[in-house]
């Protein structure tokens, strides 16, 4: 696996080829390990719990490699155990341990699902897929959006407004989906959020001194002042970092002018802390200290593709440490779901393994069975 990812690297295999047989072997192993014959995916390390968003990356890696039957198997579980006869609209509970023990919805989960389905539906020709996606975001729209001082924001849930005042995760910002919701779901305007995730990260950005964004942020919903709930909150850790990776994915899909300029001042802080020490805490507060002594390598894998443009040298740096750390199809903790997930999504995207993505932007019919490398 590691000569396979270096040849691919170092250009002396067909980069199409290489990058399918990458992501087949680790995708391969994460089912083997994770993934159980029901469809339900288990998290070792938190108790062997179930979250929707472990069901909605099992969803997107699937269609992503286009195996329909671990897929089915996935979306099957995930309707009869975190939602029917536990919610009344068409969105997933967050947790599940023998039952759903928090019925709130997560809605990152929730959009990366009906991505997911998306895609399923052009991927395999079938319009169920498209009819379920668009019920979940008719919901989502309902209930996890929200107008604040005439912006319309993303609420990271049904159970996190308190008051005047509700949690935002910004990393749950996913521009390049709601490009596509726009277009698949015309009746709600999905755009704006589009704009609202810019606005939401540069306001972010001047919150802190680092300029990364924070896990969490608070939203004063007559207003729409975002604000951070304290250092816990507005600290740069297991959350922000996939904000970089869903900006870098939305400015590669869709030559986002804002993405590039956005990665290039937010990750100049941390790129320039990794060129001194050649590692960055799991963990970094507003003002620039460390909450951690060690590194996350989901951080590494998550952000690598991020800085390919504004700091390279960091990027192949990064991507030396994650592929050091892959054996036998898992990357480092091989206990680690979470890692396991923003390994595989941080390696496809510097490696441009986009083909569902491709297809999904242009409408195009599934046209391989594996993924290919976008232009």
């Amino acid at each position: 696996m590691k000569r396979a990812l270096a040849l691919l690297v170092a250009g002396c295999a067909p980069a199409e080829a290489r990058a399918a047989d990458v992501l087949r072997e680790t995708w391969s192993a994460y089912v083997q390990r994770f993934v159980q014959q029901d469809g339900r995916v288990v998290d070792p390390k938190a108790g062997g719990i179930t979250t929707s968003e472990g069901q909605a990356y099992a969803l997107l890696r699937a269609v992503w490699m286009e195996d329909r039957p671990v897929f089915d198997r996935v979306l099957t579980w995930s309707v009869e155990h975190l939602n029917r006869g536990v919610r009344k609209d068409r969105l997933w509970a967050w947790k599940w341990h023998q039952r759903v023990v928090d019925t709130a919805f997560a809605t990152d989960a929730d959009q990366d699902a009906a991505l997911a389905l998306l895609m399923a539906a052009g991927a395999w020709s079938d319009e169920a897929y498209r009819e379920r996606a668009r019920g979940m975001l008719a919901d989502l729209w309902g209930a996890g959006t929200r107008v604040a001082g005439r912006r319309r924001f993303l609420l990271a849930g049904d159970r996190l407004c308190k008051g005047g005042t509700c949690r935002v995760n910004p990393s749950y910002y996913a521009p390049y989906a709601y490009r596509i919701f726009a277009r698949e779901d015309p009746a709600h305007a999905w755009d704006e959020l589009v704009d609202t995730t810019y606005v939401l990260l540069e306001r972010n950005a001047a919150l802190t001194t680092t300029g990364l964004p924070s896990d969490w942020l608070l939203l004063d919903v007559a207003k729409g002042v975002l604000s951070q709930g304290g250092e816990r909150d507005g600290r740069y850790s297991y959350d922000a970092f996939r904000t970089h990776w869903r900006i870098r994915l939305d400015g590669v899909l869709f030559g986002e002018k804002r993405a590039p300029a956005y990665l290039a001042r937010s990750l100049a802080w941390l790129a320039e802390r990794f060129r001194q020490d050649r590692r960055v805490p799991a963990i970094v507060l507003p003002d620039g200290r460390p909450g951690a002594e060690y590194e996350s390598l989901e951080m590494l894998a998550a952000i690598m593709p991020a800085l390919q443009e504004s700091a390279p040298d960091v990027a192949e740096a990064m991507s030396a440490r994650v592929e050091a750390a892959l054996s036998d199809g898992l990357w480092g903790d091989r206990e680690s779901y979470y890692l396991q997930n923003w390994a595989w999504f941080g390696t496809a995207l510097r490696l441009r393994a986009l083909a569902p993505f491709e297809r999904l932007r242009s409408g195009a019919p599934s046209g391989t069975p594996t993924p290919g490398a976008a232009p």
